[in-house]
């Protein structure tokens, strides 16, 4: 089973962590597990004004940050994987690569900071549930 596990750093990218770790690992022959990671774009005055190396360099970082829990629940639990960044829309990304790289599943938490937003699915998962042909599970 190949995998696409979109992960933000958010304590529900942590869940699904620990979905992947305590029930895909176990039941899954094969699995494949890619960590995605998506930058939003910064402006383009901002591009301008830090370089391109510099620019890079932020993206790297975040998505570094961004991974770091993530990338140790997998770890201790055994689980393998690779990871890939992008830099973009982030729901239009991991739809995009899912489809293009022939991925059986996207894995992703729900997002939400307060009691309203907990009952409701975050923005960025809303829009890869109705936009992604790769079947979508979203782990709170």
């Amino acid at each position: 089973m190949k995998v696409l596990f979109a992960s933000d750093g958010s304590k529900y990218s942590d869940h699904a962590a620990r979905y992947v770790t305590k029930t895909l690992h176990a039941k899954a022959k094969a699995l494949s597990v890619t960590l995605f990671y998506v930058d939003p774009p910064m402006l383009k005055r901002v591009n301008a004004a830090l370089g391109v190396q510099r620019v890079a360099q932020i993206h790297r970082e975040n998505a570094d940050a961004n991974l770091k829990g993530t990338r140790q629940l997998l770890r201790r639990a055994g689980v393998s994987f690779d990871e890939a960044h992008a830099i973009g829309n982030p729901a239009q990304s991991i739809a995009r690569k899912a489809e293009k790289e022939g991925y059986d599943l996207v894995l992703m938490g729900s997002r939400g900071r307060s009691a309203l937003q907990n009952v409701l699915l975050g923005s960025v998962t809303s829009r890869v549930l109705s936009n992604c042909k790769v079947p979508v599970l979203v782990v709170s």
